[in-house]
C-alpha cells in the first residue's frame, strides 16, 4: 500500500496590506520531508507514525508553508499546486493521499483556496480515490471540501498541540478505507455564527464543552471523526465562520444527524459569543496594578499567527507613557536590528522602532537605549506547543535596554517575522521570564501554551491592526451577512 503524504499550507489574511508570494514560502521536498518532520508535533509527524502504525509505505511529495500574512498571488498558489500535481503524477501507482492544508488559505483568484486545491486532486484520481485531509482549528470549511474529501479531519485543540494526533487519525484512516474496512461518509454543518477568535481557547467555555462533546462523539459506534473549526474572522470569503465536520463509516444519515446536533449546540451558545477585552490604556494600568508578575499581555491586533504584521507599536507607546517598567516587547525591524548590529553590543542607539509595514499598526517611535544583546536568532522548542513546530529563526535579533534605572525595559527586535508560539523566542536572547513585570506576545490564543507556565495572569488585550477583533460586517466583501453577530 503506497500513499502520498504532502502539505501546502496558509493562513491567509484578507485584511493584511502584504500579499503572499512564492518566495515566502518554505518547501521542504521529497527525502526531506520525513526527517525533518519525524520528531515534530505536527500531522505530518502523525502521518508518518501512522505509516508505521498501519503498515503502509508512505510516498513523501512536499510541504510548502508560509507565515500567516494577506492572501496568496496567482502565481504563487498555481505554482505550489502545479507541483502538487505534477508530482502525484511523478510519483508512480499510489493506493491514497494525506494532505495536510490549512483550511483558511485564499489566494487571490480563489477564495477558497484549500477547497480548490482537492477539488483538482479529486479531478485528476476520480471519485472513488481516498483523500484524507487534515485542517487547522481556524478553517473557513466550505461544503465542496467536505464533499469532495473522502474524509476532513480537523484539531481539536487551540492552542494547537493535537497536529501529530490528528495525522495519525487521519492515516488510520486513508489505511482502512484502501483496506476496505470502512467507507467513510460525511456531513458538514456551518452554523449562521462568526465565533470571534477571542473565544477559540477550547480549555474554556463556550467552545470546551462544545469540543467535548465531539470527543464523546468519536467514541460512538459508527463514527469514524468528528471536528469541529471555529473559523479565520480574518478571511473575508463566502462561507467564514465555524463548521461541524462528521464522519460515518457508511451511514450518510447519522453523519448528517449528529452534525446538526452538534451544530444545534453551538447555536445554543450565540449569546456567549460577544467579546470585551480592555484597550491598551486600560491593560496597561492592570498590569502594573498587579500583585504578581510576570503579566503577559495578548496582543490580539498584532496577531502574527493571524496575519498581522508584527510591528504594531500601540502597547509598547503605552508601556512608555505610562511608565512602566520591567517589560519586554518584541517587534519585527529588520532595518533597528541590522542598526544595533552595526553599533555593537553596549554601545547607545537611537533608533525610530515599529510601525514600518503599514498605517494599521501605529505610529513609528523614538527610543534610546542600549544594544544589550546580539543573536543569530534560531531557536527549538522541545515541548508540545502551539503549531507542533521544533525549529524557528526570527532572524538577526537585537535586545535593546530603553529606559533609566528602575524604568527599564526590553525590546526585542528581530528580522524575520515570528509568531510568539515558544518561549525560547525570548529566553535565547537572554531574557528569563520570570525576572520580568510584563511580557507582550503578539497573538490572540496561540501564545498561551508557551506563556501560561511562566505567567501569573494573562490580559488579552484589543488592539488595532490587521487581526483586531472588533472589525464591522461593512468591510466585508464576500462573507455572509446573514451572521448572527451582524443581523
Amino acid at each position: 500500500m503506497r500513499i502520498a503524504i504532502a502539505g501546502f499550507s496558509h493562513e491567509s489574511n484578507s485584511f493584511s496590506s502584504q500579499p503572499t508570494a512564492l518566495e515566502d514560502f518554505g518547501v521542504r521536498a521529497g527525502d526531506q520531508l520525513i526527517p525533518h518532520y519525524r520528531d515534530t508535533f505536527t500531522e505530518l509527524a502523525g502521518f508518518i507514525a501512522g505509516a508505521a502504525e498501519q503498515g503502509f509505505e508512505p510516498v513523501p511529495l512536499f510541504s510548502a508553508s508560509a507565515t500567516p500574512a494577506g492572501p496568496l498571488t496567482r502565481q504563487a498558489y498555481e505554482a505550489l499546486v502545479g507541483r502538487l500535481l505534477a508530482d502525484l503524477q511523478a510519483a508512480g501507482p499510489l493506493d491514497g493521499v494525506l494532505l495536510a492544508l490549512h483550511g483558511a488559505m485564499v489566494a487571490e483568484h480563489f477564495p477558497h483556496a484549500d477547497a480548490e486545491t482537492v477539488h483538482r486532486l479529486r479531478a485528476h484520481f476520480g471519485p472513488a480515490f481516498p483523500i484524507v485531509v487534515t485542517h487547522d482549528y481556524h478553517a473557513n470549511v466550505p461544503p465542496s471540501l467536505a464533499e469532495e474529501a473522502t474524509a476532513l479531519i480537523i484539531y481539536k485543540t487551540n492552542p494547537h498541540i493535537d497536529q501529530r494526533e490528528r495525522g495519525l487519525q487521519a492515516a488510520g484512516i486513508v489505511a482502512r478505507t484502501v483496506r476496505e474496512e470502512v467507507r467513510p461518509v460525511s456531513a458538514l454543518v456551518k452554523p449562521e455564527l462568526l465565533f470571534n477568535i477571542y473565544h477559540h481557547n477550547t480549555s474554556r467555555p463556550p467552545m470546551q464543552p462544545l469540543m467535548q462533546a465531539a470527543i464523546e462523539l468519536e467514541k460512538q459506534p459508527g463514527i469514524l471523526a468528528c471536528s469541529i473549526a471555529a473559523g479565520y474572522q480574518y478571511a473575508d470569503v463566502p462561507w467564514m465562520g465555524p463548521s461541524i465536520a462528521v464522519v460515518a463509516d457508511g451511514d450518510q444519515s447519522l453523519a448528517q444527524r449528529e452534525a446538526q446536533r452538534l451544530g444545534e449546540l453551538m447555536w445554543t451558545r450565540r449569546e456567549e459569543l460577544k467579546a470585551n477585552p480592555p484597550k491598551p490604556v486600560e491593560a496597561v494600568a492592570m498590569a502594573m496594578a498587579s500583585e504578581r508578575f510576570p503579566v503577559t499581555l495578548l496582543d490580539f491586533g498584532d496577531n502574527i499567527g493571524g496575519g498581522s504584521t508584527g510591528d504594531s507599536t500601540f502597547l509598547l507607546a503605552e508601556l512608555l507613557r505610562q511608565g512602566a517598567q520591567g517589560w519586554v516587547v518584541t517587534l519585527y525591524d529588520p532595518e533597528s536590528a541590522q542598526a544595533c548590529n552595526r553599533a555593537g553590543i553596549g554601545a547607545q542607539v537611537a533608533l525610530r522602532v515599529g510601525g514600518k509595514t503599514d498605517t494599521q499598526h501605529g505610529p513609528t517611535l523614538s527610543v534610546y537605549g542600549r544594544a544589550r544583546t546580539l543573536h543569530a536568532g534560531t531557536y527549538e522548542e522541545h515541548e508540545r506547543r502551539h503549531g507542533g513546530g521544533r525549529h524557528f529563526d526570527q532572524g538577526l535579533t537585537a535586545v535593546v535596554a530603553v529606559g533609566g534605572p528602575g524604568r527599564e525595559g526590553l525590546l526585542v527586535l528581530n528580522s524575520e517575522r515570528s509568531s510568539p508560539n515558544s518561549i525560547h523566542q525570548i529566553t535565547c536572547v537572554g531574557i528569563q521570564p520570570q525576572h520580568q513585570r510584563i511580557l507582550v506576545a503578539k497573538g490572540a490564543v496561540a501564545p498561551r501554551a508557551a506563556y501560561e507556565p511562566v505567567s501569573a495572569r494573562l490580559i488579552e488585550v484589543d488592539t488595532p491592526g490587521a487581526t483586531a477583533i472588533g472589525r464591522a460586517s461593512s468591510e466585508y466583501k464576500l462573507a455572509r451577512k446573514t451572521l448572527y453577530e451582524w443581523r
